[in-house]
């Protein structure tokens, strides 16, 4: 059967063959060879920008200490009760509420946690404003000293004013001791 074609026939068939199996080396061989080296690479890279942070705060880390007993000694020095604590965060939440005319309906403590050097109360806060007011009260919170942060919100329109954004807010406040 294949002693009656001509050499050009051979030829053609041969380069033929070739083709799909080079196709076949690059797609089943090659091309994942090369993308796991690339990704490799990718992981490689990722690893030495953490390690390089990492080696960052390792280098400071006894300024970093050194200022943590610094500040220590002041907060100890204030002695807050947890209530006092919420206390403080409650007004600052609603100072900035009443500066941005946001209209708290609701304000309720969630948590209060003790971790090793920091304390964290949780605190859910219902509000009626416009989103202009809204971006303004979180921005006046985060940006607060007393380390205000919005961990979770959710929002929507109220029925009655599509204008007015009724908003649930968990608001977190981190206290160094």
């Amino acid at each position: 059967m294949f002693r009656n074609i001509t050499k050009r026939e051979r030829f053609l068939a041969l380069a033929t063959i070739s083709a799909a199996l080079a196709a076949l080396v690059y797609n089943f061989v090659i091309e994942p060879i090369v993308s796991q080296w690339n990704e490799s690479d990718r992981k490689i890279r990722d690893k030495e920008v953490v390690l390089r942070k990492y080696s960052r705060i390792l280098r400071d880390k006894d300024n970093i200490e050194k200022e943590r007993t610094e500040y220590a000694k002041y907060f100890k020095s204030q002695k807050l009760t947890p209530e006092e604590e919420s206390a403080i965060a409650l007004t600052r939440i609603e100072r900035a509420a009443y500066a941005t005319k946001v209209q708290i309906t609701n304000i309720k403590p969630l948590s209060y946690k003790t971790f090793e050097y920091y304390n964290e109360s949780t605190f859910r806060v219902a509000t009626e404003s416009t989103l202009a007011e809204l971006t303004k009260f979180i921005y006046d919170l985060q940006s607060s000293d007393q380390l205000l942060k919005v961990e979770r919100m959710v929002l929507r329109a109220k029925e009655s004013e599509p204008a007015t954004i009724k908003s649930i807010l968990n608001i977190t406040r981190i206290s160094i001791f």
